[in-house]
């Protein structure tokens, strides 16, 4: 094992987070020793190098949850200020562009592993509204759009745990009726799919998680397979199918406990 660097060997050191492949190069967040955490690649040839020096006087830039999408990787960073976190453009020519100056538009936040997340051509992220959290697409042109404007008068649809499955993006919305599960179609429209009362809770078995280990995707057997909860079973086994039917597959432990089924892994 080889040490790689020694930056910032007084101050915590680099302690790098969410390293992303792009355009031949891995791209990462760093911690840096007088302008916060700032963006940082490691070269194809092994060469480690601060690629930003942005915000340095308001902790850093923080780049975080950097996707690649047409062409060009695109990260959530703080701007400082009143902008507080934008959408940043890391471009295939390795320049690196603030996108958006939305009042702290705060692009992908909430919930376990609530990363970008690509579907129909577009990049898919929850951002801060007036209203609240609502659902924002980037388009392949780079425009950027408010999609949904849901539950203005309960704080927003703050939309969390975003996932793609039979030709449409699923996720966990806040209604009135607390948090069900969404689907916004190929054609672009929005439908609340549950209205479990109480609140459905919904997200991927691997989701709940959050382990790396774990399999990539709950999703197989032509259905996604997700931790539910209701009040009479608490939270247990569902099945959403291809139909878009959702099914409580398996109530492991009877009684409004719960069993929280929160890993997965597949075997032959």
């Amino acid at each position: 094992m080889t040490k790689w660097t020694a930056i910032d060997p007084g101050g915590g050191g680099l302690n790098p987070n969410q390293l992303t492949e792009f355009n031949g190069n891995a791209w990462f967040d760093g911690n840096t020793g007088t302008q916060g955490r700032q963006l940082y690649k490691l070269g194809f040839d092994g060469s480690v190098t601060k690629w930003t020096a942005s915000n340095p006087g308001g902790g850093g830039l923080n780049p975080g949850n950097i996707t690649d999408f047409a062409g060009n990787a695109w990260f959530g960073g703080n701007a400082g200020g009143a902008l507080g976190r934008q959408l940043y453009k890391l471009g295939f020519d390795g320049s690196v562009t603030q996108w958006t100056a939305i009042p702290n538009l705060n692009p992908s936040v909430g919930g376990n592993a609530d990363f970008f997340t690509t579907f129909n051509d577009a990049l898919w992220f929850t951002g801060s509204a007036p209203e609240g959290g609502q659902l924002y697409k980037l388009g392949d042109d780079g425009s950027v759009t408010k999609w949904t404007a849901l539950n203005t008068a309960g704080g927003g649809l703050n939309p969390q745990n975003l996932f793609t499955f039979a030709n449409a993006l699923w996720f966990n919305g806040q209604t009135a009726s607390g948090r069900q599960l969404f689907k916004l179609g190929a054609d672009g429209s929005v439908t609340q799919w549950t209205a479990v009362p109480g609140g459905f809770d919904p997200q991927l078995v691997s989701q709940a998680a959050f382990d790396p280990d774990s399999t990539p995707s709950s999703i197989f057997e032509n259905a996604a397979w997700l931790q539910g909860t209701s009040t009479a079973t608490g939270t247990e086994l569902y099945k959403l199918g291809a139909d878009g039917s959702v099914t409580l597959w398996k109530d492991i432990n009877p009684g409004p406990g719960g069993s929280f089924p929160t890993d997965w892994a597949r075997f032959a």
